[in-house]
């Protein structure tokens, strides 16, 4: 997450730097590839791609949800999403119609008519700092709370929610009220990043229940992470934030590889078209970038 608190920004790069002394148990090898900036959109947090090809973007400081067209390199505003503030995580349950995190809210955003409209969910009113969002199945989500270290299991059709999953490797670290971040989900594993402990991790799941069927896996401790994103190879794809880059994670190694450099890079959903379904698009702190993975 690239806009943590306004709080936190004037210390956050002390929090880095502390936060990377953490002990090595990853070796990032590289396969570098350029990265071109698609549009200029301050602060972007997460991203999605819809399935006609463009691209949503959100924005912690705007209620804007952002679409981008890769192919003219353009943006506007797709719809301003009522009641919330700002945006964070944004995932895609049905065709075309997406759940937005905006602050403790859970918001719908249908694109299935001749104009998107938004509408309240629910509220997690006891949530501390929703930010990560994954697709369950299609009509439940998972939520990352990261000022909780839990993940909530919620039912975009009646609203209702639960705690399904609590884990020290999902808590904040130390004083930094910031914990579990990115969040995916497939089958029948969650695979997340804890953002200052810089980690990563995956869990098996009850594909009814989301609830934990055995021990968390970790798979790294000392590359920092924020959102993630699956490509259309199997892999796994990381956002490194403060590390500049994007990185692809073999499911079965869990080695992490360089794969191209984006500076404040901080989510990432790759293409749905025929010609760009080998592109990663990548949020950042100066906009949108792709990155065509060399497969």
């Amino acid at each position: 997450m690239l806009q943590l608190q306004q709080a936190l920004l004037g210390c956050l790069p002390l929090l880095l730097s502390l936060t990377s002394a953490a002990p090595a148990a990853a070796i990032v090898e590289s396969r570098q590839a350029a990265a071109a900036q698609v549009v200029r959109i301050s602060s972007i947090e997460n991203v999605a791609v819809r399935p006609n090809g463009q691209i949503l973007a959100t924005n912690m400081n705007s209620a804007n949800l952002y679409a981008v067209d890769p192919v003219a390199k353009t943006s506007k505003t797709a719809i301003s999403v009522s009641g919330a503030s700002g945006l964070s995580g944004i995932a895609e349950y049905a065709p075309d119609v997406f759940a937005v995190i905006g602050g403790k809210g859970i918001y719908k955003v249908d694109f299935t008519g001749s104009a998107p409209k938004s509408s309240l969910i629910k509220t997690i009113t006891e949530a501390n700092n929703l930010n990560g969002l994954a697709t369950f199945d299609n009509s439940t989500l998972l939520v990352a709370d990261a000022g909780k270290g839990s993940v909530y299991k919620f039912d975009v059709n009646t609203g209702a929610y639960s705690v399904a999953i609590t884990d020290p490797t999902m808590a904040p670290s130390g004083g930094i009220p910031f914990g579990i971040d990115g969040i995916k989900y497939r089958d029948g594993v969650v695979w997340y990043t804890n953002i200052f402990k810089n980690s990563f991790h995956k869990v098996a799941v009850d594909p009814a229940t989301a609830k934990p069927t055995g021990a968390v896996t970790t798979l790294w401790t000392n590359l920092m992470g924020d959102d993630l994103c699956f490509g259309p190879n199997g892999k796994i794809y990381v956002a490194t934030n403060s590390k500049n880059s994007l990185v692809e994670v073999d499911p079965a190694v869990g080695k992490p590889t360089s794969v191209g450099s984006v500076t404040g890079s901080t989510s990432c959903a790759f293409g749905r078209t025929a010609t760009d379904s080998n592109v990663a698009y990548v949020g950042a702190g100066q906009g949108v970038f792709a990155i065509t993975i060399k497969v």
